[in-house]
């Protein structure tokens, strides 16, 4: 009972400083000027609804997608560990009658909840604006957000607990692995999650005219498929996170 006291106090305080700190206003420029984007456009007053659905899709997909969910799970991902470790204060923690991986999922626990709710609410927020074919994107794009969302915070977990400088690598491969692999032809895309999000997309605007890029470019899988290439990376990153974070050493702590 004292360990899960203990468990509950650390996602606790963990979400609080998370949310109170420099990550949230790195998180709300993005999510700020795409809601000024969405605003201005007014998909809702379009006299074509079938492709005011379609600009809408694209937005969610080139902007929302490849950018908003990157980045704000970059932010508390890579933070809700990784700040502890450059402040030095994660000894504090290693050194409490905690196991190492509780710590490692408290963290993880503490940032899901900010992460995927600020999401959800810009996500909203944009389908609000947007009218009827707004109503129709969060019903068909949803899972795909909420899927990716989890995926990209296990793997920054995984970053803050491999590398010192967790940001600067986390940002290195969402600007590279998640933008230029993840659209480049041929399989290595499948590399980068936001394809398996795409896929998703994809599939679910499938029924309102939404048409993936050409094959040559694209090549799509099934969406279930996509659904649990998304799960197994983010079972795979948490358990490679969990064993190493398990034996590491961090010598420069001391």
């Amino acid at each position: 009972m004292r360990l899960l006291r203990a468990w509950q106090t650390l996602v606790w305080l963990s979400a609080r400083r998370m949310l109170f700190s420099s990550s949230t206003l790195v998180v709300l420029l993005p999510v700020a000027i795409s809601l000024l984007f969405v605003l201005h456009r007014n998909y809702g007053a379009w006299d074509d609804s079938a492709r005011a659905f379609d600009r809408f899709s694209r937005f969610l997909v080139a902007g929302y997608l490849l950018f908003v969910i990157p980045i704000c799970t970059l932010a508390y991902g890579t933070s809700s560990l990784g700040g502890d470790r450059e402040d030095r204060t994660l000894l504090f923690l290693l050194v409490r009658p905690i196991p190492r991986a509780l710590v490692l999922l408290g963290k993880f626990s503490a940032s899901v909840p900010l992460a995927l709710g600020l999401l959800l609410a810009c996500f909203g927020g944009y389908c609000l604006l947007a009218g009827e074919v707004g109503r129709l994107a969060w019903n068909a794009y949803l899972p795909a957000v909420v899927l990716s969302t989890i995926a990209y915070l296990a793997v920054f977990h995984l970053f803050a607990v491999v590398f010192r400088h967790a940001t600067t690598v986390a940002l290195i491969y969402a600007l590279f692995m998640e933008l230029v692999l993840g659209h480049m032809p041929g399989i290595i895309k499948r590399v980068a999650i936001s394809y398996y999000g795409r896929v998703l997309m994809y599939a679910g605007g499938e029924p309102w005219g939404v048409r993936a890029p050409p094959a040559q470019w694209f090549e799509p899988i099934s969406a279930t498929a996509a659904t649990w290439a998304l799960a197994g990376l983010t079972v795979a990153s948490l358990a490679a996170a969990l064993a190493v974070f398990q034996w590491r050493e961090y010598r420069d702590l001391t």
